[in-house]
């Protein structure tokens, strides 16, 4: 096989039979650190054109000897919707040597639980994911592995999603915390707003960065005046996170607000507030009304 530049992996797309077995014993012989360069190519070029198909290819990587090959395979997998594929993220989130593959195995069984949560999988589909979540929440597994975990399970929105995020929210442990507020967000429960809102204003970026996710994820007005509070928040990444709230949220102040910032110098904050008001006007916002600015009296 010649060497692998982008231009011999584009061949790879669709990939299949014979051709793939080829591939497959090439793919052994080849150094280390040339695997980990063409499993990030591959990964990055699925990404950014989706007429690239690796599906074939990432499914065979994802048994390399190697923990960066396996973790970049992962991350190409993200649209790989099929059963078989959460099977064998489940065996690598239980398993896996490396705790970085664990984790992000994890993290990519997040998409299949949110699926979970919708009723689109089978009902034997669902509980194995299910109990393969829940049972990575455990103290017995290594740290990361259990935030990934607990990030997970917010998807499902249930009693046991509540109480796991409740205990983790309680931990004194700020990453975990963290990850709380993260899988609080997935549940998309006004019942933490006011957990939301206290970490808005939290001494950690952190966790007003992941606040500031979950407040938009949450879509709940009572959060508007800590997010418009927060628009000059010091780190750059929460008011990256603050103005896409914003424009979930909506409402005559934040499309003001918005407005305001699309009209600044900062050119990463001009194009996220220009893509939050983007946001407003495709759900049918376009005059910056939302349903709680209506006085119904």
């Amino acid at each position: 096989m010649e060497r692998l530049s982008h231009a011999v992996l584009a061949k790879l797309s669709g990939l299949s039979g014979p051709k793939l077995d080829e591939f497959a014993t090439v793919w052994q012989t080849l150094p280390v650190e040339e695997r980990r360069r063409a499993s990030r190519a591959l990964r990055d070029m699925a990404e950014e054109n989706i007429e690239f198909e690796f599906g074939s290819v990432f499914s065979l990587i994802l048994s390399d000897e190697d923990s960066e090959v396996r973790s970049s395979a992962i991350e190409g997998l993200w649209e790989d919707d099929r059963s078989s594929t959460a099977d064998r993220l489940i065996a690598l989130a239980n398993a896996d040597p490396a705790v970085t593959v664990r984790a992000d195995a994890i993290a990519a069984l997040g998409r299949f639980v949110q699926r979970v949560a919708l009723g689109e999988l089978s009902n034997r589909v669902s509980e194995r994911i299910r109990s393969a979540i829940l049972r990575l929440v455990d103290d017995e597994h290594p740290l990361p592995v259990r935030r990934r975990a607990i990030e997970a399970v917010g998807y499902l929105g249930d009693s046991d999603a509540i109480a796991i995020c409740r205990r983790a929210y309680a931990s004194t442990d700020a990453g975990t915390r963290a990850s709380a507020i993260r899988a609080i967000g997935r549940t998309c429960d006004p019942i933490w707003i006011d957990i939301i809102i206290r970490e808005l204003g939290s001494d950690d970026p952190e966790m007003r960065f992941e606040a500031a996710q979950a407040a938009g994820e949450i879509e709940d007005s009572r959060a508007l005046p800590a997010l418009l509070a927060a628009v000059r928040d010091e780190d750059p990444e929460v008011r990256l996170a603050v103005i896409a709230a914003l424009g979930a949220i909506g409402g005559q102040e934040a499309r003001q607000t918005l407005q305001s910032v699309a009209r600044g110098k900062d050119p990463a904050l001009v194009e996220a507030a220009t893509a939050a008001l983007g946001e407003l006007d495709v759900v049918g916002d376009p005059v910056g009304l939302r349903v709680h600015d209506i006085n119904p009296n």
